[in-house]
């Protein structure tokens, strides 16, 4: 997980402010961030959308559907008539 922010006064992302609360064991943390460039918007949602993807539990892999056992022999055949018989 990583999100960078540049903390010089020309940089085109900004914070403009944060907080915190808690509830229990779990805290939250609020960050608000500024800017007037399409390109850095996009690039910090973006990574956010990266990060957020990135703290997703793993699917668990499909299971394997197993095919009917295949018998020793096959199948035996039909007893349909020759065809020199049908007449």
């Amino acid at each position: 997980m990583s999100f960078y922010l540049q903390g010089s006064p020309d940089a085109k992302l900004r914070l403009k402010s944060f907080g915190a609360t808690s509830r229990g064991a779990k805290s939250t943390i609020r960050i608000e961030l500024e800017t007037e460039d399409a390109f850095e918007l996009g690039y910090a949602l973006q990574s956010l959308a990266q990060v957020q993807q990135e703290q997703k539990p793993a699917k668990p892999a499909p299971k394997r559907q197993t095919k009917a056992k295949q018998l020793a022999l096959p199948a035996p055949r039909l007893a349909l008539p020759a065809p020199e018989d049908a007449e």
